[in-house]
């Protein structure tokens, strides 16, 4: 490949990159669909947090599945914030579509893409799909050394946030981001771990500072890396 085509192919995807940032800014984006999933296999693993969860006040809860009603709306909502803040886009309420999409026990609309398309009147339609599950076996196994001097009750979690977009002209994904993340060790099965999803304040601090690791604060990580994968596409 000459040098001038090799610029000219640069110039091109960076226009195609700058391009797709300028068509989302600034517009309208309505949620049609959002689940969240926790892997059996950690709820079990945290069952000895089952009084402190109880004990937490949640929202439009069903009563099958606290910890699920105890994490859903922060992540959602945390999402949302950052999104509307980085990517400079509005985000419309989640009873957008009214009465005439299904919603789930909590509150969120359970909806598909022609369903949307045909009800709501946005410019783009998205998707969130967030994942909470237990890696703690597979580390165990890869990586035993992290497990050495550990004597309490541990999970290995891996958070994983998938937004698919949609725009208003079919049912095809124009883009899919995707952000994961593991802590860096186990984290310990105590009320810490679930701090920020409490109803008690969690403060974020700079790297630098090596605070202790939580499914806030890797929810805060999982989000960021989803905006990254929106800015790699």
């Amino acid at each position: 490949m000459n040098t001038k085509r090799y610029y000219l192919l640069i110039l091109l995807a960076l226009f195609t990159i700058a391009l797709n940032a300028q068509n989302i800014r600034n517009k309208q984006f309505s949620l049609f669909n959002y689940k969240l999933s926790v892997s059996n296999d950690f709820v079990e693993k945290t069952s000895d947090l089952e009084a402190f969860i109880d004990n937490i006040k949640t929202y439009n809860d069903p009563g099958n599945e606290k910890l699920k009603a105890v994490l859903i709306h922060i992540i959602y909502y945390n999402l949302k914030e950052k999104l509307e803040e980085e990517l400079e886009i509005e985000i419309l309420p989640i009873n957008t579509f009214m009465r005439n999409v299904k919603y789930d026990d909590y509150g969120y609309p359970d909806a598909n893409i022609r369903q949307a398309l045909r009800k709501g009147n946005s410019r783009f339609y998205f998707s969130v799909h967030a994942k909470l599950e237990s890696l703690l076996k597979n580390k165990l196994d890869e990586s035993p050394e992290l497990f050495e001097d550990i004597d309490y009750r541990v999970v290995y979690p891996e958070l994983t946030i998938e937004v698919t977009v949609f725009n208003n002209e079919g049912i095809i994904p124009i883009a899919k981001w995707i952000g994961a993340t593991t802590p860096k060790y186990p984290l310990a099965i105590n009320e810490y771990l679930l701090k920020g999803f409490d109803n008690t304040e969690m403060e974020i601090l700079p790297a630098e500072a090596q605070q202790t690791d939580n499914l806030y604060l890797m929810l805060d990580r999982a989000i960021h890396n989803t905006i990254q994968d929106h800015y790699n596409d």
